[in-house]
C-alpha cells in the first residue's frame, strides 16, 4: 500500500493542509482563510476552536478530494504561528478560546519590567531578552490579569502543540517553541527554575520538550472520527512555522541567511550557538543548532495596509485591468529613484520586539509636496529592507560572514523588492522555485520520523532549488548606506516619543 504524509500550517491568514506521496510530491492541497481579531489597539487574537474545526474540515476535504483513505496516511505533522498561549485542561477542553498571537503586545509592560532587572546571568540562561511575543510573557499576563484562566489551566500550549494535543491527547513541545517561552535554559535544553521564578509561573503547567521530528503518539479515536485519519497515523512534535519554513528555505546548513517576508517578516542566520547580543533574538532550530534573528511583525501586512488605505484608486485600477494589485503598485514604485527622494518609512505598525519598543509605531517621514504615490510605495519597500539591514549588521558584527541571502514568502514574488533588498543588504538575493513554506518542512520531518526519508539534510537538499538570483547594484550602495544611517537615527530618536504616544493613547481608550 502506497504511503502518504499530511502536513498542516496554521497561519495567521490561512490554514494550509498538504498531502505528499512517498516521493514527496504534492498529491493534494486544501487552504482555508482565517482572520485575526483586534479587540484593542496592539491586541491580536484568534480562536483555538477555529483552528481545530478548520483543520479537521480541511483534512476530511483533502482525503475526499484525492481519494486517499486515512489508513494510507503514515504520519501527520503540524507547524503554526508561534508563541501563543493556549490554556487547556487535561480532558482536551480549552479554558479560554481567544488566544494571544505572537504579535499581541499587551504584555509589553511586563517584558519591560523584567528587562529593567535583566542580569547577565539570566541573559546567558535564556539567550534572549524579554519581549511581549514570548509564550511565557503571555502566560504571566494571564496570571496577573485573568487569574481564573491561569488556575484552571492544566497546561499552556503553543498553537501547533494544541493541535497535537487534540490529535493525540499528549501535551509536549519541541525545542524551537521551548526556546521562545523565555523559560528554557539554552545550555541544557530544559526548563529553568530561575527563569520560571522571574516569570512567576509553575513548571508543571508547561509540557515536556522533545525534538521536532520525534513522534508524539498516534491519532486518538476521537481525533480519527473528526479527521478521517487512522488511529495508526503517527503524529510528530513539529516545529514553529518560522523554523519549519527556514528548514526548506535554504537554512538546513549552517552559515546561511534567510529573509522571509510574509505577513510579518524575519531575517535570520543558522549558527552552532546563539548570538549573544541583546538586540537579537535566538531560537533553537528544528534541526540541531540555533537561529539568531530579527523581525518585523508588520512587513508584508504593511504593504497590504498601504494598498487598502492609501492606494485604493490604484488597487481598483489594477483589478479593473486584470493586473495583480501588488505588481501594479511595484511598477509605480519602480519609476521612483533609489531612496524614494528622501522619504522614509518605519515599518512598526505592530510595534517592535528587541530592536526597539513594543510602543513603536509606523511612520512616514520626509513628506513634501513633490511626493507621488510611487514614492510612498518605494519608501515602504525600502523601509522594510533598511530595518532588516540593522539586523544583518549585528550578525556580521558578531563575526558571522554572509555571502548570500535566501528570500522567500510573498515578498519574494516581485522583482523590485528583491532588487531593493540586494542593493541595501549588498548581498546577492536567491529566490526559490518551490515556496511551500512550513507545511513542506514539517511534512519532511514527518516523513523522516516514519522512515520515508533517511536524512533530514538530504531531504531538504532535494526540495531547495534556486529560482532566480538578484545581484546587488553597487551604484545604489552610497545612497542606501547614507539612508541606513538616517533610518537608524530616526529609529533611536523616536523611541521616547513612541513611549509617550502610547501612554497618551491608553487614556483615549
Amino acid at each position: 500500500m502506497k504511503r502518504y504524509i499530511i502536513g498542516a500550517d496554521i497561519g495567521t491568514q490561512s490554514i494550509k493542509v498538504h498531502l505528499y506521496d512517498e516521493e514527496l510530491k504534492l498529491a493534494g492541497a486544501v487552504s482555508k482563510e482565517q482572520y485575526v481579531d483586534t479587540p484593542r489597539p496592539m491586541w491580536m487574537t484568534q480562536r483555538a476552536s477555529s483552528w481545530w474545526s478548520l483543520l479537521t474540515e480541511s483534512i476530511r476535504e483533502l482525503l475526499l478530494k484525492t481519494g486517499i483513505s486515512g489508513d494510507q496516511v503514515s504520519a501527520f505533522g503540524c507547524c503554526a504561528h508561534m508563541h501563543g498561549a493556549v490554556p487547556v485542561r487535561l480532558d482536551g477542553s480549552v479554558v479560554q478560546d481567544d488566544i494571544q498571537l505572537y504579535s499581541d503586545k499587551r504584555g509589553g509592560y511586563l517584558a519591560d519590567k523584567i528587562a529593567e532587572e535583566m542580569t547577565d546571568e539570566l541573559y546567558h540562561i535564556s539567550a534572549n531578552m524579554p519581549t511581549s511575543s514570548w509564550h511565557g510573557i503571555k502566560i504571566k499576563w494571564l496570571k496577573e490579569n485573568e487569574p481564573d484562566v491561569y488556575e484552571k489551566a492544566d497546561k499552556f500550549l503553543t498553537p501547533k502543540d494544541f493541535i497535537n494535543f487534540k490529535m493525540t491527547g499528549v501535551a509536549c513541545t519541541d525545542y524551537s517553541e521551548a526556546a521562545g517561552v523565555f523559560a528554557m535554559d539554552q545550555n541544557t535544553g530544559e526548563w529553568s527554575d530561575m527563569l520560571l521564578g522571574v516569570l512567576d509561573i509553575d513548571k508543571e503547567k508547561l509540557p515536556h520538550i522533545q525534538k521536532a521530528y520525534d513522534i508524539v503518539g498516534t491519532v486518538s479515536e476521537q481525533a480519527a472520527s473528526e479527521t478521517g485519519l487512522s488511529t495508526k497515523t503517527a503524529v510528530i512534535t513539529g516545529g514553529g512555522d518560522m523554523l519549519s519554513m527556514l528548514y526548506v528555505s535554504g537554512m538546513h546548513k549552517k552559515g546561511t541567511v534567510v529573509d522571509i517576508t510574509g505577513t510579518g517578516g524575519i531575517i535570520c542566520g543558522y549558527t552552532k550557538l546563539p548570538v549573544m547580543d541583546r538586540r537579537i533574538m535566538n531560537l533553537r532550530h528544528v534541526l540541531d543548532g540555533w537561529v539568531p534573528f530579527g523581525n518585523i511583525d508588520a512587513a508584508g501586512v504593511s504593504f497590504r495596509f498601504l494598498r487598502d488605505n492609501l492606494c485604493k484608486k490604484e488597487r481598483d485600477e489594477a483589478r479593473g485591468r486584470g493586473i495583480d494589485d501588488y505588481a501594479y503598485l511595484c511598477a509605480l514604485a519602480e519609476k521612483m529613484p533609489a531612496g524614494a527622494s528622501g522619504l522614509y518609512f518605519l515599518p512598526y505598525l505592530m510595534g517592535e520586539r528587541t530592536m526597539g519598543s513594543a510602543d513603536s509605531r509606523g511612520c512616514y517621514i520626509g513628506m513634501s509636496m513633490d511626493k507621488e504615490i510611487g514614492h510612498f510605495i518605494r519608501a515602504l519597500l525600502e523601509g522594510v529592507a533598511l530595518e532588516f539591514k540593522r539586523t544583518l549588521d549585528v550578525f556580521e558584527g558578531s563575526g558571522n560572514s554572509i555571502d548570500a541571502v535566501y528570500h522567500s514568502g510573498g515578498g519574494a514574488k516581485g522583482d523590485l523588492w528583491n532588487q531593493i533588498k540586494a542593493d541595501i543588504y549588498e548581498k546577492p538575493i536567491y529566490t526559490l522555485q518551490a515556496d511551500e513554506g512550513g507545511v513542506l518542512g514539517v511534512s519532511l520531518m514527518a516523513a523522516y520520523a516514519v522512515g520515508i526519508i533517511s536524512d533530514l539534510v538530504e531531504g531538504a537538499d532535494a526540495v531547495v532549488k534556486v529560482k532566480k538570483v538578484y545581484e546587488p547594484n553597487s551604484g545604489n550602495f552610497p545612497v542606501y548606506r547614507e539612508m541606513k544611517d538616517v533610518f537608524s537615527e530616526l529609529h533611536d530618536t523616536l523611541q521616547a516619543p513612541f513611549r509617550h504616544m502610547a501612554r497618551v493613547q491608553e487614556k483615549m481608550l
